[in-house]
């Protein structure tokens, strides 16, 4: 009888340890189909720091107009210093250019900006090129991940996976279903949930990222049961253990 009960008990815990594939894996409903998904540049908000980089055939005709960059050898601490060293969008939306003055980036992005930047250069300058980059484009990933943090990215272009792949992927304990992204653009906050294991997340406005993104994995039932006494597998069978050992020294 005893035996009985203590096999009922670990086969329990071993199903409700057990995770089925449906809420592990990703992409579960996909083919061989072919899926579209343009990538659109970010526009500049105001608060994002701006690296812009100007050359001519007269490489001494943009010295006037090119801001001192700070000398460091460190890797992580060039990026800091480039964002020191660079131009800083207002809340009205415009930058500030050497000679130049105010330029407006309102409805702007990195690469119409350069273009707008070479026209007002070419007042002073023979043939100049532009060349911007975002420098504070971060993403914070939190919630059920292996490294949960605040990343940085010299790129434009980062997807919603490869945010997920620098913080290490979500854990066994992640729900893949229910993921949240918090975006906020001209002051406003959207709040989209996406679920992993479907294609259709692919397609989405949200599978490139855009800065200051928010991404937070929820914890799945399982980690969420876990958090109580009674939810918890191995917690249970401990209990349910222990009442069978007394009742056996009780009824001796």
């Amino acid at each position: 009888m005893f035996k009985k009960i203590f096999f009922y008990l670990f086969s329990f815990a071993f199903v409700m340890s057990c995770a089925s594939k449906k809420d592990v894996y990703y992409f579960q409903d996909i083919d061989n189909s072919v899926l579209e998904n343009s990538f659109k540049f970010l526009n500049i908000q105001p608060g994002d720091i701006l690296d812009i980089q100007i050359k001519a055939l007269n490489p001494e005709s943009v010295l006037v107009f090119q801001r001192q960059a700070t000398l460091v050898n460190n890797q992580q601490l060039q990026t800091q210093s480039r964002t020191i060293d660079g131009y800083l969008v207002g809340e009205e939306g415009t930058i500030n250019l050497p000679i130049v003055g105010n330029i407006n980036t309102s409805n702007e992005n990195t690469h119409t900006l350069a273009l707008i930047i070479e026209e007002a250069l070419s007042t002073y300058i023979n043939n100049p090129t532009v060349n911007i980059r975002l420098l504070n484009f971060r993403v914070s990933v939190l919630g059920e991940v292996n490294s949960p943090g605040t990343f940085t990215f010299l790129e434009e272009r980062v997807s919603l996976p490869q945010a997920l792949g620098v913080a290490g992927d979500l854990t066994i304990k992640g729900n893949r279903t229910h993921l949240l992204l918090i975006r906020n653009e001209n002051g406003k906050n959207t709040n989209q949930v996406i679920d992993l294991t479907k294609i259709d997340f692919l397609k989405s406005p949200f599978y490139f990222l855009k800065q200051n993104d928010i991404i937070y994995v929820r914890p799945n039932n399982a980690k969420v049961k876990s958090s109580g006494i009674i939810g918890n597998a191995g917690t249970l069978v401990s209990i349910l253990s222990l009442a069978v050992s007394l009742f056996i020294v009780i009824t001796r």
